[in-house]
Order: structure tokens, then sequence, then C-alpha cells
């Protein structure tokens, strides 16, 4: 499930639909209901996740500027390049 879920980052970080709204709703419930699956895999590097990647997600909002999707990418890659560090 872990290495599902940063796939999944990983796609959108590449491959950036338009409207992000979705996505953040997606990856946020994975967060919190696949936790405990993710967090037997890769302990640290789900901690490393469920930090702040929820709050990246509850603020994206639906027809979001550019901008403002560049910058959810920005703190999104951050995060996720925390967790690729993090894995054992």
């Amino acid at each position: 499930m872990f290495k599902k879920i940063m796939n999944y980052i990983k796609e959108f970080l590449e491959n950036t639909p338009e409207d992000i709204y979705e996505f953040s709703i997606v990856l946020e419930d994975a967060l919190v209901d696949d936790y405990d699956e993710m967090y037997k895999e890769q302990p640290n590097a789900t901690d490393v996740l469920a930090d702040e990647v929820p709050y990246i997600c509850a603020s994206a909002e639906p027809g979001m500027t550019q901008e403002e999707i560049e910058e959810f990418k920005r703190k999104l890659k951050i995060e996720y390049d925390k967790a690729t560090k993090a894995i054992v």
C-alpha cells in the first residue's frame, strides 16, 4: 500500500491535472484509511507523509489558479522527497 500511495503522488507530480481537488481528497483519505497498512510497510516514511501532507491536501480547493497549484505541488514534492529518504 505504501508503494501504491507513493506512486500515486509521483504520477500526480509528473502529470498534474488542471483541477487538483479530487487528487487532494483521494490522497488525504488514503493517508487516513490506509495508515496502518502503510505503517507496517514503511513506518518512518509513513509518519513523514502523515505529518504534513493532510494539511497540504486540505489547502486544495476547486478552481485553483496555476500559481496555487504550483505552490501545492512544491509543498507536496518536499514531503514526497522526505518520505523517499525515510524509506528503509
